[in-house]
C-alpha cells in the first residue's frame, strides 16, 4: 500500500471542494483531514493542522493565499514548528504565479485547467517533505530576474562559511542535481547533502529548498 498523504483543503467555495474531495477519494492513498472554507483559520491556525500537504485556493477571504503562507511561516518560525507543505490552487496555468507561490513558501500551484491528474500527481510529489519538483521544472526555462547588491552581499557573506565540502554540495544542488547524485559525485552521506542545504537555509532565513533554488538562481550561481 502506498504511504497515506495527509491533505488539508482550504478555501473556495463548498461546491469546489467537495470536487476536490471526490478527486482525492479516487486515489487511495489520500486523506482529507482537514477541509474549510479559510474563513477564521488564521495563519497560525493553519500551521497547528497535520497535514503533509495543503491545497490553499489562491483568493482567500480577504486576503491572497501568498500573503496567508507567508504568515504561516512567520508564526512556526517564532514557535519553532514545522508544518506541511503547500501547493497554491488556481485556475489557469501562469509560471509568474508558481514562482510568486514558490518565492512565498509553497511547492507549486495546481490549476483546474491543467485537470485533475495533474492536481493528484503533484499532491503526491508533495508527499515526499523534500518535494522541490516545481522549482526545478521552472528555473531551466526562465530567465535569471537578477539581484539586489545588498541581498548578494548577504548570500555572499553566508555561503562564505561553507567548508570546501559543503561548497561542493551546493553547487551540486544549485545545478539541479537529485541528493543522491551528489552525495555519489562527492563521496558523502546523503544525510550530509541533506544537513549542507538545510544548513543554507538556516544562514539565509530561508524556509524551503525550492526558495533556496530560486535565490541562487536570481544570483546567477546555477550553470543552466
Amino acid at each position: 500500500m502506498d504511504h497515506e498523504i495527509r491533505v488539508a483543503l482550504v478555501g473556495g467555495s463548498e461546491t469546489l471542494r467537495k470536487s476536490r474531495r471526490e478527486l482525492l477519494a479516487t486515489s487511495s492513498n489520500l486523506k482529507v483531514i482537514h477541509d474549510s472554507d479559510g474563513f477564521g483559520l488564521s495563519p497560525e491556525s493553519l500551521t497547528e493542522i497535520n497535514f503533509d500537504v495543503a491545497v490553499i485556493e489562491l483568493r482567500l477571504e480577504n486576503q491572497s493565499a501568498l500573503d496567508y503562507i507567508k504568515a504561516a511561516f512567520v508564526a512556526a518560525n517564532i514557535r519553532n514548528l514545522s508544518f506541511g507543505r503547500v501547493l497554491i490552487a488556481a485556475q489557469f496555468s501562469q509560471t509568474q504565479l508558481r514562482l510568486e507561490a514558490i518565492r512565498a513558501g509553497a511547492v507549486d500551484c495546481v490549476f483546474i485547467d491543467e485537470g485533475m491528474k495533474a492536481t493528484i500527481d503533484k499532491i503526491n510529489l508533495c508527499g515526499d517533505e523534500l518535494s522541490d519538483f516545481g522549482i526545478r521544472e521552472l528555473l531551466p526555462t526562465i530567465e535569471k530576474p537578477g539581484i539586489s547588491g545588498t541581498d548578494f552581499q548577504t548570500l555572499t557573506l553566508a555561503l562564505d562559511t561553507l567548508d570546501e565540502k559543503e561548497a561542493k554540495i551546493l553547487h551540486g544542488f544549485c545545478e539541479l542535481k537529485m541528493d543522491a547524485e551528489i552525495a555519489s559525485a562527492i563521496h558523502v552521506p546523503k544525510f550530509k547533502v541533506r544537513q549542507t542545504i538545510s544548513k543554507v537555509q538556516s544562514l539565509l532565513a530561508i524556509n524551503t529548498r525550492s526558495q533556496l533554488l530560486l535565490k541562487m538562481f536570481e544570483a546567477g550561481a546555477l550553470a543552466l
